[in-house]
């Protein structure tokens, strides 16, 4: 999975299908890691508009294929593996304070919190 992260990150896509499918069948899990913890980092500490559009770009490259694999799970798909490493993010950032990582996604604080545990986040680990 790893190595599919990096390949796709480094825009290599030719490799990206065949390690996507490699992945998606060898371990039965359709959640698959298209952000990298870097790229939420910089995205979030910079507002680097040209890393969020690289991205953006990205994500849409591999949702048609994840689409053509997934028929009706391609939304949670996606749901699932962006939200939870932005959540984590947030959360580092935030030295684990939920109250201020709403502030940053604009949530509510209700929706932060439902969703952390959704997610089977423990803000308590975040904290230094």
């Amino acid at each position: 999975m790893v190595e599919m992260i990096a390949l796709f990150i480094s825009g290599n896509e030719e490799n990206v299908l065949a390690a996507l499918s490699d992945a998606l069948g060898r371990t039965g899990n359709t959640a698959v890691s298209v952000v990298k913890r870097e790229v939420i980092s910089g995205i979030l500490q910079k507002g680097d508009m040209t890393a969020l559009v690289s991205l953006e770009e990205k994500i849409r490259k591999l949702s048609r294929q994840v689409c053509m694999e997934n028929k009706g799970r391609a939304y949670k798909i996606f749901l699932d593996t962006v939200e939870k490493p932005l959540f984590e993010e947030v959360l580092i950032r935030t030295d684990g304070n939920q109250m201020k990582a709403a502030r940053i996604l604009g949530i509510n604080r209700n929706t932060m919190r439902s969703r952390i545990k959704r997610l089977g986040l423990t803000p308590g680990v975040y904290r230094q």
